[in-house]
């Protein structure tokens, strides 16, 4: 299920153990010599979208990807790696606030015109907008989609004024520096703001901020928003029709989080569930983890455009997903296809359109 391995580029994950293997077996651990090269090729991990579809399939239980990710950093440190695209999004985050590269008035202005409320300490959740949601459209759209619920359910929240990237896309990469940077300075913004709880549209984001910022204090307890929404299934309406709905999970909810049913019954609330031949802990990465979203995917087909080909496949109306990084992958990829392309709707605009209209 390795999207690399299977879309015709170099990286295969048990080579790569198999490599770190005989190079410890033939130089040592004390060795000095690198990693990359003779056995391991760099091309190849950096091929690795990080999506856990090989620790998930391993009969010995080894865990490639802190493997991968350590090999990154690595040639990361020692200057050897060197990609246009990974050092634009190094300098990027070093000078500014996200992954995008685009200016934080930018985020300002969807705040002031979509009226999101700005977390003041007295609301129990801080809506986490992150990088696709402050700053892609679509990612937009989805936080827009998103609010409009929470609205609707009488949820008390606010956005922070200001917010940096979570680190997620450096960190997979390689970069603790600039990760660490980060990380420092979203948990200071958290806890100058008396944030208690996150609720965030991204895998990525609630992942990054869980687990991997614990390395530089105590980030406040965070929750996806097909976890808070499926809390209420009972107070959303139920839509009718026959509309077929694939879902795809997303790697880093599913296999990284265990979430499976909470944005299948979201799905089911909207319209008929359908699923992929490959779903849930088989489920086949959209392309975009491990930084690769923001790298030129260079070799083979496209991780993208086979997952949507699947997804086509299935006959469904729609595509729903719960990540904003799958729904940017497959906005291209699914109009790529040879059939008429379904469209495409997170959860949460599922979700928000069966809501009543504002004066109904």
């Amino acid at each position: 299920h390795c999207p690399a391995t299977n879309t015709g580029k170099l990286l295969n994950p048990k080579e790569v153990i198999l490599g770190v293997r005989a190079y410890l077996n033939d130089l040592g651990p004390s060795s000095a010599d690198p990693l990359l090269g003779k056995y391991n090729s760099q091309e190849a991990v950096f091929q690795c979208t990080t999506c856990g579809a090989c620790e998930f399939q391993c009969p010995v239980g080894i865990e490639h990807v802190p493997i991968m990710v350590g090999l990154r950093r690595g040639a990361v440190n020692t200057g050897t790696w060197e990609d246009d695209y990974g050092a634009k999004l190094f300098l990027g985050l070093e000078r500014g606030s996200n992954a995008l590269g685009i200016s934080a008035l930018e985020r300002d202005k969807f705040i002031q015109k979509q009226e999101l409320p700005i977390f003041d300490g007295t609301q129990e959740y801080c809506l986490w907008l992150g990088c696709m949601g402050g700053y892609d459209p679509k990612g937009r759209e989805i936080v827009a989609s998103f609010a409009r619920v929470m609205n609707y359910l009488g949820s008390s929240y606010g956005v922070l004024r200001k917010e940096k990237c979570t680190g997620d896309p450096v960190r997979r990469l390689g970069n603790d520096l600039v990760f660490q940077q980060l990380a420092e300075a979203n948990l200071e913004a958290l806890a100058q703001n008396k944030v208690k709880k996150i609720v965030s549209i991204c895998p990525h984001c609630v992942r990054t901020i869980q687990e991997d910022w614990k390395a530089y204090g105590t980030p406040p307890e965070i929750e996806h928003h097909s976890e808070f929404l499926a809390r209420y299934t009972d107070r959303l309406p139920k839509q009718t029709g026959d509309e077929k709905i694939v879902f795809h999970d997303p790697c880093y909810l599913g296999r990284y989080r265990d979430v499976y049913d909470e944005p299948r019954a979201l799905v089911q609330l909207s319209g008929h569930l359908v699923e992929a031949p490959r779903n849930r802990e088989r489920s086949f990465c959209c392309g975009a983890g491990g930084g690769l979203a923001f790298l030129g995917e260079e070799t083979g087909e496209r991780v993208s455009h086979v997952r949507a080909q699947e997804l086509v496949a299935t006959g469904a109306d729609t595509v729903g997903t719960a990540c904003p990084f799958c729904n940017t992958m497959f906005r291209d990829a699914l109009a790529a296809t040879d059939k008429p392309a379904p469209q495409l709707l997170d959860i949460a605009q599922l979700i928000a359109r069966g809501l009543p209209e504002k004066g109904a």
